[in-house]
C-alpha cells in the first residue's frame, strides 16, 4: 500500500510541474517557439545525433534573438530571469558559432548541454515569479 501511495504521490508532483510548464510556455509564445527547437536538437544530441543542431543551429539563434523583456509576461520578470535571458542568448550564438566553425561533436555537446541547462534555469525562474 505504501507503494501505491507512493507512487500517487510521484505522479502528482509530475503532473503539477507538467501543468506549470504548460502555463508558462502559453503565456510566453516565445519561449514555448524556442524550446520547440532547443528540445529537437538537444534530445537527439543526447542520443548522439548532432545532425539536428548542426541543421537547426542558426534558427535557435533567431528564436533566442526574439526572446525580450518586453514580449516577456510581467510575472516572470526578475533581474535574475532577465540575466539568464542574456546568457542564453549568449550561449546559443556560442552553439551556432562552434556549428559553423565545425568544431568536434564533443565540444558542441558540451555547450549544447550547457545551453540547455540555462534554458531549463529560466523555466524555472519563471516558475518562482509566479508563486
Amino acid at each position: 500500500m505504501k507503494i501505491i501511495k507512493s507512487l500517487f504521490a510521484f505522479a502528482a508532483f509530475f503532473a503539477l510541474n507538467s501543468v506549470s510548464a504548460q502555463t508558462i510556455t502559453e503565456r510566453w509564445p516565445e519561449i514555448r517557439a524556442y524550446h520547440e527547437v532547443i528540445s529537437k536538437t538537444f534530445h537527439a544530441s543526447e542520443e548522439g545525433n548532432l545532425d539536428p543542431i548542426k541543421t537547426h543551429s542558426e534558427l535557435l539563434v533567431e528564436k533566442a534573438e526574439a526572446l525580450s523583456v518586453e514580449n516577456m509576461p510581467e510575472e516572470f520578470r526578475s533581474p535574475k530571469l532577465i540575466e539568464s535571458l542574456v546568457i542564453l542568448k549568449k550561449e546559443t550564438k556560442k552553439v551556432n558559432d562552434m556549428v559553423q566553425r565545425k568544431q568536434s561533436d564533443a565540444e558542441i555537446k558540451k555547450s549544447l548541454a550547457a545551453l540547455h541547462d540555462t534554458f531549463h534555469k529560466i523555466v524555472g525562474l519563471c516558475k518562482e515569479e509566479k508563486k
